[in-house]
């Protein structure tokens, strides 16, 4: 199934290869990139996907092989000599700083000035505006970065690499913040640059994306191609296959029936100033799905449940009890464990070592005088073999790790107390196919323990896969609940949309 190469290559990738001391992430990588080409570029996390696209943009230099682009070598000194030659990247851990405005982060370095070089905001700010607008990304130019919501600084941090003027545009997990009906306004983006002759190398976990966007892909397994391949010659199990290494079954686990009477939590018309009331219900065991696009009140929602923005009025019951989630120590107290959609920012410590950031929770429960140091690291060597954290040892920094291996830090954080309510934002955000089925079964594992779940997520077919009921979101209102029997991505993206759940049902009717 391999690709043939393009006959007028933009690039072409020879042989690269990269190690780290001892540690190899890439050997003899190879592929080609033609003008007004999407490629796709596929792999679990740590197979070595961002070490090289870090090499395509200066930001680390290659140890063999070679790189040509435009038929002239290629060894860039530095990201700034990767643009000069056409090459910009949009990571995904952005780098957007919260004290300049959007038009301000958008054109760092690049601003427009006057004869005595004097900063021209007017027009910046125009600029941006209408860049935003072309993009079709609803972002006002004159928002401080740290206002902005993660899927909102991904979307600045591909405006910043656009205003570039790229041939070769890299984006690094582009739409692994972004609600479903953001993600294809940056497929559509792609196909457009497509259009205008700019190259696309794009890296996402989402394989749907894979299918619908890409002319080809490339696939890395342990720092080695193990597939290349053009469109229409290729499907998604092919490409499970050659990033794993074998065929992987049973992404999802298979779901009990629940008792619909046995409620965990219970709200009903609980409000704060972003949310108007809201009444819903989780049953014992049981994963409720959030759908909606991005901005219809799912973060509020997360955050009223974990006691960081409380809710100001109605009534909270938790396993039969009335509960105040007045601080995110209270929900805590309570038995409500959230693990959110920003790990880097608001789950993890970076740059403390994974024992530390699974035993914050321990520690704070074993005594005033903290967890022993003994017991601190056996509970740690528990937690990563149950959670099968991938790792050097227990002292290594969290920062060091995949994505995957560091939601799964996360995870096990909460062995030291079993919640009664567990709130997952975007849980698999970035995360490799494979991991991504290990959280499946994990969250599964806990709800037969007896665990309640609630899963805001963007990805429709994760929401459709691990959910037993979904509530949709619109302007922070509950549209529709939709039960297993009749999930389907029409009627979840309908109920997202604002169409209610009565016209959806007479539309039915009507057809049928």
């Amino acid at each position: 199934m391999n690709a043939q190469a393009p006959q007028t290559p933009l690039m072409t990738v020879a042989g690269i290869s990269k190690a780290f001391g001892r540690n190899t992430v890439l050997k003899n990588v190879s592929f080609s990139l033609a003008a007004g080409e999407v490629l796709a570029l596929v792999g679990e996390n740590g197979a070595g996907k961002s070490t090289l696209m870090n090499i395509l943009s200066g930001n680390l230099s290659y140890d063999g092989g070679e790189i040509e682009l435009e038929a002239e070598p290629y060894r860039p000194a530095g990201p700034a000599e990767a643009v000069r030659r056409g090459i910009a990247i949009a990571h995904q851990e952005t780098a957007i700083m919260p004290d300049l405005t959007v038009a301000e982060n958008i054109y760092f370095r690049r601003e427009p000035r006057n004869r005595f070089g004097f900063l021209r905001q007017r027009r910046m700010h125009g600029d941006a505006a209408a860049l935003l607008a072309e993009l079709g990304f609803a972002i006002d130019p004159h928002r401080f970065g740290r206002t902005l919501s993660a899927a909102e600084r991904q979307m600045v941090e591909i405006s910043r690499a656009l205003v570039q003027a790229p041939r070769i545009l890299v984006l690094d997990e582009p739409t692994a913040s972004l609600s479903a009906h953001a993600a294809d306004t940056v497929l559509q983006l792609m196909k457009t640059l497509k259009a205008r002759g700019t190259s696309v190398i794009f890296i996402s976990h989402r394989l749907s994306e894979v299918m619908d966007a890409a002319d080809r892909v490339v696939v890395l397994k342990d720092g080695e191609m193990t597939l290349e391949a053009t469109r229409g010659t290729f499907d998604r199990d092919d490409l499970i296959q050659a990033m794993v290494g074998r065929k992987l079954s049973n992404i999802f686990p298979t779901r009990p029936d629940l008792d619909a009477s046995d409620v965990m939590l219970s709200i009903e018309k609980a409000h704060n100033s972003a949310l108007p009331p809201i009444s819903l219900t989780v049953r014992r065991g049981e994963i409720l799905g959030i759908a909606g696009l991005e901005g219809q009140g799912q973060k509020p929602l997360a955050e009223a449940l974990c006691g960081a923005r409380p809710f100001a009025g109605g009534t909270v019951r938790l396993d039969g009890e009335p509960v105040r989630l007045n601080s995110t120590a209270a929900a805590i107290a309570a038995g409500i464990a959230s693990i959110p959609d920003d790990r880097k920012h608001e789950g993890l410590a970076l740059g403390l070592s994974i024992r530390i950031n699974m035993s914050l929770f321990a520690i704070s429960d074993a005594s005033r005088f903290g967890l022993p140091l003994a017991r601190e690291r056996e509970f740690g060597e528990v937690a990563r073999k149950r959670f099968s954290i991938r790792s050097t040892d227990l002292e290594q920094p969290v920062g060091e790790l995949s994505g995957g291996n560091q939601q799964k830090v996360v995870f096990a954080r909460w062995l030291a107390r079993r919640p009664k309510l567990l709130v997952l934002h975007e849980p698999t955000k970035g995360i490799d196919v494979q991991s991504k089925s290990e959280i499946y079964h994990l969250v599964n594992e806990l709800t037969q323990q007896g665990v309640s779940v609630i899963l805001i997520s963007s990805d429709l077919l994760e929401l459709i896969g691990l959910s037993d009921r979904i509530l949709t979101l619109y302007e922070n209102k509950v549209t529709g609940q939709i039960e297993r029997a009749d999930f389907s991505e029409e009627k979840i993206m309908r109920l997202s949309a604002g169409i209610v759940a009565e016209q959806l049902e007479r539309e039915g009717a009507e057809h049928a």
